[in-house]
């Protein structure tokens, strides 16, 4: 009898193979040379699930996406004892901070898909930044004395609290630039002072007002 074949299975294992080649020279690195070599695999195999780089890199960005949520949610998600709220919040949001090997590692998977959407913009718009918003809009509702959003959908809507919005974005901006400063420049942006830095922005939102 022929062996059967784990198409899932040697799928998996091209995404874990491109991550590799991510991490390791971004994704103008993701070729069907190139992840073929990493995986193990000849180019002709490789051809039999993907026939040209652009399906290969698509497949590849979908994969990391999904890779990320499973391991950054959990930590996002965790519960959390903390002095404050905003102390709290400050400990989701690092999440997101290339502060330690793992979540550096996390940033240069998020900007290989940051620069394929750039290339090949979704109809829905950006994945990762949805993604990003989202946490934040839900960050700076709690932060404002706001009810959490239940709904992992309802966060991808605007907040009714036109302030929420405001400050989401402030946050989000706040993020990116300090995320590349840490990346780019570590010895003028180190760790702490990012912390620090953070938690000003975090107390600076102000609560919504009681009726």
């Amino acid at each position: 009898m022929p062996r059967l074949v784990d198409h899932d299975r040697r799928r998996a294992e091209i995404g874990e193979a491109a991550i590799r080649v991510i991490l390791r020279e971004g994704l103008a690195g993701v070729t069907v040379r190139g992840v073929a070599a990493e995986a193990g695999w000849s180019t002709g195999s490789l051809r039999h699930y993907f026939r040209n780089q652009h399906e290969l890199q698509a497949y590849v960005v979908q994969a990391t996406t999904e890779t990320l949520r499973r391991r950054v949610l959990p930590r996002v998600q965790r519960p959390r004892t903390a002095d404050s709220v905003v102390e709290g919040i400050a400990t989701i949001v690092e999440e997101m901070l290339p502060l330690d090997a793992e979540r550096r590692e996390e940033y240069a998977l998020w900007s290989a898909i940051v620069e394929w959407e750039r290339r090949h913009p979704p109809a829905g718009g950006s994945v990762t930044w949805n993604d990003q918003r989202a946490l934040y809009r839900q960050c700076v509702a709690v932060l404002r004395g706001h009810e959490p959003i239940r709904e992992p959908g309802q966060a991808t809507l605007p907040h009714p609290d036109d302030q929420v919005e405001l400050w989401a974005a402030l946050l989000h901006t706040f993020v990116d630039g300090l995320a590349s400063q840490i990346v780019n420049t570590p010895g003028e942006m180190p760790a702490g002072t990012a912390a620090r830095l953070l938690r000003s922005l975090l107390e600076a939102v102000p609560p919504a007002a009681r009726p």
